[in-house]
């Protein structure tokens, strides 16, 4: 029986950092001027709701996919302001960081529950 996550809010860390993503993405996506460009990520919007709401798997499956769009050759990263970028980045890194320990320390328990 897999073991039950904790509510988002229930780690302040991560719902700070989940937030920032979100408000970042958003301030990416209104400044891009290009209509192209505004059009070709207007699906990006409903990764905002997914970075400022979900938890567990879909929260990283939303860090994945923006993470992604930031890549070079037809990514945000080429449209948009690189300082925006890299923070942009930095705040999807740091939500993966907190993911992936939650991950190893419910684990950890894991395995001395089992032991």
């Amino acid at each position: 029986m897999a073991e039950p996550q904790l509510p988002r809010h229930a780690d302040p860390s991560l719902d700070q950092a989940g937030l920032r993503a979100a408000q970042l993405l958003e301030r990416i996506l209104d400044e891009l001027v290009d209509e192209r460009a505004r059009a070709r990520f207007l699906p990006y919007r409903a990764w905002t709701t997914q970075l400022r709401d979900a938890h567990g798997a879909a929260l990283r499956k939303g860090v994945v996919a923006v993470r992604a769009a930031l890549g070079p050759g037809d990514g945000l990263a080429d449209v948009a302001s690189g300082e925006a970028v890299i923070e942009l980045r930095e705040a999807l890194d740091e939500i993966l960081r907190i993911l992936n320990r939650r991950e190893a320390l419910r684990g950890r328990v894991g395995s001395r529950d089992g032991a």
